[in-house]
């Protein structure tokens, strides 16, 4: 298994440590994913730092999970050594809870060892499991993770529950996402910043899940986003600002979230790795992302079959992906800057629609990205494989992983076919950028 630093903060346990504050309760954070957490350095001094504040995580690997005993991948733990999270715990005095939060499903069996070591440093002190893993599939964190209670959902739904568990009624009724900001002041050395300016989206992909976090799409006031965006830059020196909303273009927000860059003088570099969406990617869009430095810009090509374009739920067609990359290069911008996301492993895909989308990157002159297909509960595509009988509701998320996923799931593409798609991209990637 592998996993990649491509811009990763736990935003959610960001603005909870806001919230908090917010209302007088102190908070810690340990971010076991910190590449540049002091200790970590210390302990480990040789970490690979690539471009713009992204790098390889440190590694160790460790014996597998019995559900994938037979499968020929290696398992192993990414970000903190079991010694350095133990010795950063034992730091910490005066606890009265541990909020622990999660991502991906099929990431559990850390959560598990996470709070395995949290109850086994701090066993009087309860730990409460929230994030998209809890949300997603909450009886199996609740059977599985060790936790004394999983609070899922989004938004202050899920610290309402936490907090009560606790003892403590707070209300939080009032516009948390408008009116604070994520709380990057527990880092003591952070080389970037991951914020959104929007939550939810309104389009709803088969394969995704942003509509089942947020039953709505919501933006923040670009006023507050580029006010906190001056702090960062100025207060800690971040020179990289990354950009995780899952549809930032809707709307006219974003170009009012750029125009308001430019009024106050910001002087950063600005990326956008989550797939935005090329309809909306106009020539005055592409125009005021040359003007703000914008460095990564990743557009969601997702297939080159209409017939999938439009069955996973319509969100992008080839026209849309022709327009926008014009666009994009008229301002200025090149293969260095824009790459397209392509899916690979949909349920029904064949390869030669992957390499279609790649001779299009090609002729297009942008750099493909793979993004291998996860099934994702309680999405439309994870209820059509459930129903039809693919694989059972209770499987082991780590199954589903996409590293793991092409070893058994006899409908998709072999472990070899992945393969071959994926030197094709890079050996792709490389003529581009040569």
């Amino acid at each position: 298994m592998s996993a990649y630093d491509y811009w990763l903060k736990p935003l959610g346990l960001l603005y909870i440590s806001s919230l908090l504050k917010h209302i007088g309760i102190q908070s810690i954070l340990i971010d076991c994913l910190d590449r540049y957490d002091d200790e970590l350095i210390t302990f480990s001094p040789k970490f690979g730092e690539k471009y713009y504040g992204t790098g390889k995580f440190l590694e160790s690997e460790i014996p597998k999970p019995r559900s994938i005993a037979s499968i020929p991948r290696r398992f192993k733990r990414f970000g903190f050594p079991e010694e350095v999270l133990r010795k950063k715990i034992r730091q910490v005095k005066n606890v009265d809870c541990v909020f622990v939060t999660s991502m991906m499903t099929y990431w559990h069996y850390g959560v598990h060892d996470t709070i395995r070591i949290i109850k086994d440093e701090m066993p009087s002190v309860p730990v409460v499991l929230g994030g998209v893993y809890a949300t997603l599939l909450p009886e199996h964190a609740r059977r599985y993770s060790g936790a004394d209670k999983v609070c899922p959902g989004t938004g202050t739904e899920p610290l309402k529950k936490a907090l009560g568990f606790l003892g403590i009624n707070e209300t939080l009724d009032f516009d948390w996402f408008d009116e604070l900001d994520p709380d990057y002041s527990v880092y003591k050395s952070a080389r970037y910043a991951v914020l959104i300016s929007s939550l939810g989206c309104p389009f709803k992909c088969t394969y995704c899940a942003s509509s089942l976090l947020w039953n709505s799409f919501v933006r923040r006031d670009p006023v507050k986003t580029a006010r906190f965006v001056k702090h960062l830059t100025a207060s800690k020196g971040l020179s990289d600002i990354v950009f995780f909303d899952d549809a930032i273009l809707v709307g006219s927000g974003f170009k009012r979230l750029m125009e308001e860059f430019e009024r106050v003088g910001i002087k950063a570099r600005f990326h956008l790795p989550n797939g935005v969406h090329a309809r909306f990617v106009d020539r005055e869009t592409a125009d005021l992302m040359y003007m703000n430095n914008f460095k990564t810009i990743r557009i969601g090509l997702e297939t080159s079959d209409p017939a999938m374009q439009n069955s996973t739920g319509g969100k992008v067609n080839l026209d849309d992906i022709f327009v926008a990359i014009e666009n994009l290069s008229a301002a200025g911008f090149t293969s260095r800057e824009i790459s397209a996301y392509i899916m690979v492993n949909l349920p029904g895909q064949s390869e030669e629609d992957v390499l279609t989308s790649l001779r299009i990157c090609e002729e297009l002159r942008i750099s493909p990205s793979l993004n291998e297909f996860t099934p994702i509960p309680g999405t439309v595509q994870w209820k059509e494989l459930t129903s039809g009988g693919v694989f059972d509701e209770d499987i082991d998320p780590l199954l589903l992983d996409n590293s793991i996923l092409p070893y058994w799931w006899k409908e998709g593409f072999s472990p070899e076919a992945v393969q071959r798609l994926k030197e094709k991209a890079w050996s792709l990637r490389r003529r581009l950028n040569d």
